[in-house]
């Protein structure tokens, strides 16, 4: 791979542009054959040298001069973002058309619909963008120069720990919010030591802190006792729906052809899920369906012997903007996950969505989870069969169903963005933002 890279340059344009090409093809057809992230991490480390020369293969190789936003692009944006609340970016991170709808995507979303210049960074992603493409009112995917960006003024910039070294390369016009949001062992596609560094620099250096769960939030006042606790939410409006679903689905009509009550669970499966727990479950419970949405994260459920229950059913992922009419067919909805480290720093984001549209949950003790008495909790197969009964009967209840509802709009992506602009507010009173980073002596004074 080295030798090919450093001889490219010499080949000609057109030969560095047809292996462009392939190569591009082949890596996302690699990636295609799960939910992309570890696929590419064995293509592009991230952090790692391989990554670098991989990345400059595909800049040398690239057939569109366009891959940099148009300059008139960028300067109608920095006139609408003096029209509007601020300006948001999200850094490069998983892409916007990725298998499951995650925080970045929501965040950047909500931050658009209250009235921000939102800009996604889909450059390291697969996501079709050259440029800059508004796919929603003030919300923009980007794929170009990070350079263009750094023209924005005062921007929000929203950092995890996988890449808040994206940080070091904006001005110090810049806001730089570091958002904890898992343990750090949930990064498997990076090495530990790379997010190590980035999470201590961030702690001490980000002009904010924010985390998902109380677990982390509790170690980070340690820290910063300014730290903001921002645990997931829902979009309430796109769950809520009562809509009668229409769903063209081969995979749900088996499923619901023998007219059985339905538990269900969509999201990423991967080592944290108890697939032991739901097997015995339903081998207890034959009289229910069980069914499972979602890509796999890694190989926890090809190597687990849940599939062989004939009444588990996994039928891959499906669309965000379909997960509401899925919903809609559960009777309970499901959060097994093993109790550790991980997901005692988890916010499990589905908890809300599955409130905001009228579902009953049941749970084992997950922190983030327990915190709601409105939830079923369960700590055994026999307890989780046990508890189905009981929540149907819940989800059944108009009145709890709105009690369910109640919490979601509560917990809603619009509340979480007010938190933050609230966070913001509260911090004009103390030393602008170059000042203090230059106090700090983490970056160079020179813009």
């Amino acid at each position: 791979m080295s030798v090919l890279i450093h001889d490219l340059p010499r080949l000609p344009r057109r030969i560095r542009t047809l292996a462009g090409r392939a190569f591009g093809r082949a890596v996302r057809a690699v990636a295609r054959q799960s939910d992309g992230t570890r696929w590419r991490a064995l293509i592009l480390p991230p952090g790692g040298d391989r990554e670098r020369r991989v990345r400059k293969l595909l800049r040398l190789t690239s057939s569109s001069p366009g891959i940099a936003a148009p300059t008139r692009s960028a300067d109608e944006i920095v006139s609408r973002i003096r029209c509007c609340r601020g300006c948001v970016i999200f850094p490069p991170s998983i892409g916007w058309n990725a298998n499951l709808f995650q925080r970045p995507h929501q965040l950047a979303r909500a931050f658009a619909r209250r009235g921000w210049i939102s800009v996604f960074d889909s450059s390291k992603a697969d996501d079709g963008v050259r440029g800059f493409q508004e796919i929603e009112r003030n919300l923009l995917l980007f794929n170009g120069h990070p350079e263009i960006l750094h023209r924005f003024h005062a921007p929000l910039l929203w950092t995890f720990t996988y890449n808040f070294d994206q940080s070091d390369l904006y001005p110090f016009s810049a806001t730089i919010l570091y958002d904890w949001i898992d343990d750090l062992a949930v990064f498997t596609s990076y090495e530990r030591s790379l997010l190590e560094r980035h999470h201590e620099r961030a702690m001490s250096n980000a002009d904010m802190v924010a985390t998902v769960a109380r677990s982390l939030h509790e170690r980070a006042l340690s820290v910063r006792a300014d730290a903001l606790y921002l645990p997931n939410a829902a979009d309430v409006d796109h769950f809520a729906s009562m809509r009668s679903p229409t769903l063209k689905d081969r995979d749900m009509d088996r499923i619901r052809a023998g007219d059985k009550p339905i538990a269900g669970y969509y999201g990423a499966l991967a080592e944290w899920f108890d697939y032991e727990l739901l097997d015995r479950a339903a081998r207890l419970r034959p009289d229910w369906n069980f069914l499972l949405i979602g890509p796999e994260y890694d190989r926890s459920l090809r190597l687990s012997s849940i599939r062989k229950r004939p009444n588990v059913f996994w039928i891959g992922p499906r669309r965000y903007a379909e997960l509401p009419a899925y919903l809609q067919l559960f009777d309970v909805a499901l959060i097994p996950f093993k109790l550790n480290e991980i997901t005692a720093a988890t916010s499990p984001l589905k908890l809300y969505e599955y409130f905001a549209g009228g579902k009953p949950v049941v749970t084992t003790s997950i922190p983030e989870c327990i915190v709601h008495p409105e939830v079923n909790v369960v700590s055994s197969a026999n307890e989780l069969a046990s508890a189905l009964d009981a929540a149907r009967a819940q989800g059944r209840d108009p009145e709890i169903c709105r009690r369910f509802r109640d919490v979601a709009l509560a917990n809603s992506w619009a509340e979480r963005v007010r938190q933050v602009e609230g966070a913001i507010t509260s911090r004009r009173i103390r030393p602008d933002n170059a000042t203090l980073r230059c106090t700090l002596g983490d970056r160079s004074v020179a813009e």
